[in-house]
């Protein structure tokens, strides 16, 4: 009897030891196949209206170092959005971004934007080309919109 009792105590703790860890293999092996494997990022599609509604248009100003956007047309829209891409000497890419509220229904928008950066002193950037102006406008009812322009300097 007491050899049986020798080999069952070693024999318990065997069986244990295997039921607790299949019930913990089972368990990870439940809960990680549950979980989205591939995950996709949403893309959010903005319609697109043509410069010419917002009466948008780029220039470059007299001296060549900025670009003045300008929207006539403001009527229903309570922001602009806007990001200016370029290329700049050593065809490094460059840009700009902003925001511009608008205050009053009807107000024109002209907005000035520096082709370098500016702190205490400005530093220019040089042999400017392919300007891309993309603007997002709200409009009062909250929908937004996307216009495009390009400039070639």
């Amino acid at each position: 009897m007491l050899k049986n009792k020798k080999i069952l105590i070693p024999l318990v703790a065997i069986i244990v030891f295997v039921l607790i860890g299949g019930g913990v293999y089972l368990f990870n092996a439940r809960r990680n196949s549950s979980a989205p494997t591939d995950i996709q990022p949403t893309i959010e599609v903005i319609p697109t209206i043509i410069p010419s509604e917002i009466g948008l248009s780029l220039k470059a100003s007299a001296d060549g170092k900025k670009v003045i956007m300008t929207i006539t047309n403001t009527k229903d829209i309570t922001g602009v959005d806007y990001e200016l891409s370029y290329t700049a000497k050593g065809n490094i890419p460059r840009g700009a971004i902003g925001h511009v509220d608008i205050k009053e229904p009807g107000q024109s928008v002209n907005q000035e934007i520096v082709l370098g950066t500016c702190s205490d002193v400005c530093h220019y950037d040089q042999d400017v080309k392919s300007v891309k102006l993309v603007v997002k406008i709200t409009k009062t009812d909250g929908k937004v919109y996307q216009a495009e322009e390009k400039l070639d300097l």
